[in-house]
């Protein structure tokens, strides 16, 4: 059996590798995604020319793109992608892993709830390792900042101190609640098909378990109900971070940002790009749990096999 530390170790390890393999996996929809959010243009408005100017979509930005760079400008970045993504996901589930730990020796067992606040909590604990790593990334992948990133994190202080490296940061206010609503939906739904099993006669582990197809699905539900639910801010996010600050300029905010889509676009501005982000994010997180799931089985055997093998010396 692994002690705690090496748990704690095995969750992080492979959640790191396999944050790392989803995001270089789905990289060219990343890219295109954040470059659809990161754009401001609306149908109906007119050029400098005066044609009018059509609205963006997922194909017209995979277009531009592939004329800008060719096949080489859908994988521009996606390194520092992959390390966003492997720091994320390793801090979080080895901060997750400690504050359960602690939630359970001061108030027991969790519940639905304490579970998703735990989930929110260490939500946090990566943000300041990750969110640099994210504004590097956003630039390079929107295409303003060019692709050396220690030239954007100097642009970046310049521009706005060390702070802009945190721009966005006040999104996670809503940001952290991604994790939060997927969790409590998961759980009520899992409840809800379980209940219909034992109503129809089923018992054992049968009726106390989801199939792998069950999990997958309500899990690909929860997921996508809770990238809707938070997406403005997501989109808010990417634009406060790809938008450079030029001198004497106040830095744009989360909020302020969302307020002004609204004024300037619309209401449903709030949503563009909220398809492919839902997509993305329902294969990312099966790729990655799916992927973390085999890694950490490895990883926990190699432990069990040099416990074993230090006994016998």
């Amino acid at each position: 059996m692994a002690s705690q530390g090496q748990e704690a170790f095995a969750e992080a390890i492979s959640a790191g590798l396999g944050g790392a393999f989803s995001s270089s996996a789905l990289y060219p929809i990343e890219i295109v995604k954040n470059r659809l959010q990161a754009s401001q243009k609306k149908e109906g408005k007119k050029d400098e020319d005066g044609k009018d100017v059509e609205a963006e979509s997922m194909t017209s930005v995979a277009k531009d793109l592939y004329r800008e760079a060719g096949m080489g400008g859908f994988y521009k970045g996606f390194q520092y992608s992959a390390m966003q993504s492997a720091t994320e996901k390793a801090i979080y589930f080895y901060g997750y892993t400690y504050i359960v730990r602690s939630w359970k020796q001061f108030f027991g067992e969790l519940s639905t709830g304490s579970s998703v606040l735990c989930g929110c909590l260490a939500e946090w604990v990566h943000l300041p390792v990750s969110l640099p790593i994210d504004a590097v990334t956003v630039r390079i992948q929107t295409g303003k900042g060019g692709a050396n990133p220690i030239k954007i994190l100097r642009d970046v202080i310049k521009e706005s101190g060390v702070s802009g490296l945190y721009s966005g940061w006040a999104a996670y206010v809503v940001l952290c609640l991604k994790p939060a609503i997927t969790y409590a939906l998961f759980d009520a739904l899992k409840k809800l098909i379980l209940r219909k099993k034992t109503a129809k006669g089923a018992t054992g582990a049968a009726a106390n378990t989801l199939t792998a197809l069950e999990a997958f699905i309500i899990g690909a539900v929860a997921r996508a109900v809770a990238t809707i639910a938070v997406f403005p801010y997501t989109r808010a996010k990417i634009i406060v971070k790809s938008t450079k600050t030029e001198a004497g300029q106040t830095p744009l905010t989360v909020g302020g940002t969302v307020a002004r889509m609204i004024k300037t676009e619309g209401f449903f501005s709030l949503y563009k790009g909220c398809a492919p982000e839902v997509g993305r994010g329902v294969l990312s997180a099966a790729l990655m749990l799916s992927a973390k799931e085999k890694i950490a089985a490895a990883v926990r055997v190699a432990f069990l096999k040099n416990k074993i093998s230090q006994s016998l010396k």
